[in-house]
């Protein structure tokens, strides 16, 4: 199976958590600007636990994608450093592994930010055409996240 990643402003997230557009959201985000600087800062806290700061850096699509990771204990968000990045996500079926048919890709630019809800299926984030870095933001488990092999044919993911 091949899916295509599509612009997230093209995407209705709603139902894997929240999409916020840094530079354009009105209802969501605060803006501020001077003379010297931009600044845009999201209303409310952005994920419902302490968080830490990631930092990964992703290898190249297109790809195709393996496995992925859930958290029961936290929303994680993700955004961009400078590059954009895409990132894939699927709906939680319970105790099943994450299902081929179910994934789904989008590209994060930079002023892009998702939240994830918890339970969402993700795998990590990867540059276009080449790596790319990207910062998320969690509250840490107990131990590294178990990574579970996706059910199904296999996803290439092509942008």
């Amino acid at each position: 199976m091949i899916i295509r990643a599509v612009e997230i402003k093209e995407f209705d997230f709603a139902e894997y958590g929240i999409y916020y557009n840094m530079l354009e959201d009105r209802q969501n985000v605060m803006h501020c600007q001077t003379d010297v600087f931009e600044d845009h800062m999201t209303c409310h806290p952005l994920i419902d636990t302490p968080a830490h700061l990631g930092f990964t850096i992703g290898q190249s699509a297109p790809y195709t994608i393996q496995s992925m990771e859930k958290h029961d204990h936290t929303e994680e968000a993700l955004f961009s450093m400078s590059e954009p990045f895409i990132v894939c996500f699927a709906k939680s079926r319970g105790a099943l592994p994450p299902q081929a048919e179910d994934v789904r890709a989008v590209i994060l630019r930079q002023g892009d930010m998702i939240v994830l809800a918890r339970n969402i299926w993700h795998d990590a984030g990867h540059g276009m055409g080449k790596a790319a870095s990207y910062y998320y933001l969690a509250s840490r488990g107990m131990g590294p996240a178990e990574w579970i092999r996706i059910d199904g044919d296999p996803v290439s993911v092509v942008f």
